[in-house]
């Protein structure tokens, strides 16, 4: 326990502690306070610049607050569908990136190194899948994982095949310019990270940048596919910030490469990783952008 998380209960003299991941949830007679210790960014600043941005639903930090202590007053969060509650999450989002949106110089050799990075990427999962189809397709007696991945390999060479068809594409669309929008990002969307009651608020903002906005429905994705259908949610963001033909085609690109699958597990674990791999590529072969 920090020095200024003493204080803070020294002062307040709270009736009700309760810890959820790293934060405290701070019953007082003033008033509900969540508590972080050692937070990893400079909150100050971030908000400070959020609201010269005219974006305002975060939770609001007290005058407690230090280097070492974020003090913010707590917010209940009311029961909402799960898809409701994505929909209502996505238009902040895309608010948050239409209010802090810009367009930043860049060198080439930006797009360059976007680009090797990918295709290195997508080559090591062909090679990978490669190499266990040449194995597995020799094995007299295959075990379930093994035989589940090889009925379903031409879903995970296509998918490849997309991916670097579609990175070419890219490449050759963006190889020229000097500037791409960037925004400032939140970095780690998930369903939990909103909270709605009479406002809306947008919390855990630890891992925050400035970046190409399309990371954001990447990340947002790679959190929450398997919990709710994000067809409607993304047309939805589209609606609120209209992403750019080379945005779309590059968020198309990073959610179809295949996830990893090593086979190092127990059976059962591989199987049902094998699965989640063959339901992640048919969730995004849906989600594409339409041209």
């Amino acid at each position: 326990m920090t020095r200024s998380l003493e204080v803070f209960n020294e002062i307040y003299k709270p009736y009700k502690i309760t810890k959820k991941n790293k934060v405290y949830i701070v019953r007082t007679m003033d008033g509900d306070f969540a508590l972080k210790e050692e937070p990893k960014i400079n909150y100050k600043e971030l908000y400070k610049y959020l609201k010269s941005r005219s974006f305002t639903y975060i939770p609001e930090m007290s005058l407690d607050s230090r280097d070492d202590l974020l003090v913010l007053e707590y917010q209940d969060d009311i029961s909402i569908d799960k898809e409701q509650k994505a929909l209502d999450l996505i238009e902040l989002v895309s608010l948050l990136h239409s209010k802090t949106s810009y367009f930043k110089r860049v060198t080439n050799d930006k797009y360059k190194e976007v680009y090797e990075k990918i295709n290195n990427n997508i080559l090591y999962v062909t090679n990978l899948y490669e190499g266990y189809f040449d194995k597995f397709i020799k094995e007299e007696y295959m075990v379930p994982s093994h035989y589940l991945f090889l009925r379903n390999y031409t879903l995970i060479y296509k998918a490849n095949l997309y991916a670097k068809e579609r990175l070419d594409e890219w490449y050759l669309m963006i190889k020229d310019k000097n500037k791409e929008r960037v925004a400032l990002l939140h970095n780690n969307l998930k369903l939990e990270h909103f909270l709605k009651n009479t406002n809306e608020y947008l919390i855990s903002w630890d891992n925050y940048i400035i970046d190409s906005p399309v990371l954001d429905l990447y990340h947002f994705y790679q959190n929450e596919w398997m919990n709710i259908s994000l067809s409607e949610v993304f047309a939805k963001y589209n609606e609120g910030f209209l992403l750019s033909d080379e945005e779309k085609v590059f968020f198309n690109i990073l959610i179809s490469i295949p996830l990893i699958v090593d086979f190092k597990l127990d059976e059962l674990s591989n199987c049902q990783k094998v699965r989640e791999l063959i339901n992640y590529l048919n969730s995004s072969a849906k989600l594409v952008f339409s041209d």
